[in-house]
């Protein structure tokens, strides 16, 4: 039964890699969520309240990917007794997402949603019992950039597995569900420029002006003001006033 609630993730492609982080800030980054998880409804336990650290960065495998290390702690209310069960769990997590583009250079978005998965090891302590687990992480989620040195808000919805024979009496495969929401920060101190963005991403075709070797990344034949690729009366004559469209 729990085997048909598992999500799949699979998503690799050949291209240059970008981590999940404000458009030029493309550097290591660390993150602090809340937590809320709700257990596997076997468990004889209320919802958890917890803390989950991120530290991710960029990595040259696949597009868009970014390898991220996660530590997740939380107490849940055991509903027999009052008394409180713990969790802790280490995640080695892939974080894919979808980049929007802009004529082949990568456009600033309002958010990226993004999935990830990975696998990692979760201790268990159920009524005072200590033991250790394989487990497994699937999910997605929203990054919202913020316009302060490269800050961003994440949401996101994660299904934890675990091979757990222990915890629940008759159960050796378990299930919880978490929500997350935190900050994600930059860590400055990991690149040259510190606070300084990196530059913005070059033009796919750059085109040179043979008189006055300037660089643009659209033509302007005319020198009108208005690029070739939305001038609509194009050979306008020199020093005449034109509309937006590129028309007297």
């Amino acid at each position: 039964m729990h085997m048909r609630n598992a999500a799949a993730l699979a998503m690799l492609v050949s291209a240059p890699a970008f981590a999940i982080t404000t458009q030029g800030y493309d550097i290591p980054y660390a993150g602090v969520f809340y937590g809320y998880e709700i257990p596997d409804s076997s468990r004889d336990s209320d919802g958890a309240d917890g803390l989950q650290i991120n530290i991710g960065s960029s990595i040259d495998w696949g597009t868009n990917n970014a390898i991220e290390l996660s530590l997740y702690d939380a107490g849940r209310k055991r509903d027999v007794d009052g008394g409180k069960d713990y969790q802790t769990a280490f995640f080695v997590d892939l974080v894919h997402h979808y980049a929007a583009t802009n004529g082949g250079i990568q456009a600033v978005p309002k958010f990226t949603p993004y999935v990830l998965g990975g696998v990692g090891a979760i201790q268990e302590d159920v009524g005072g019992d200590d033991h250790m687990h394989l487990g497994g992480s699937v999910g997605g989620g929203l990054f919202f950039p913020l316009p302060w040195h490269g800050l961003a808000v994440r949401t996101e919805a994660r299904a934890q597995l675990q091979l757990n024979d222990k915890s629940v009496d008759g159960e050796d495969f378990l299930i919880d569900y978490r929500l997350n929401v935190g900050l994600q920060i930059p860590l400055y101190f990991l690149s040259e420029g510190g606070f300084t963005p990196a530059p913005a991403q070059e033009c796919v075709v750059t085109v040179v002006d043979p008189v006055t070797g300037r660089k643009d990344c659209a033509v302007d034949s005319d020198a009108d003001g208005v690029n070739d690729t939305a001038d609509q009366c194009p050979n306008t004559p020199a020093g005449v006033a034109v509309q937006a469209n590129g028309c007297q």
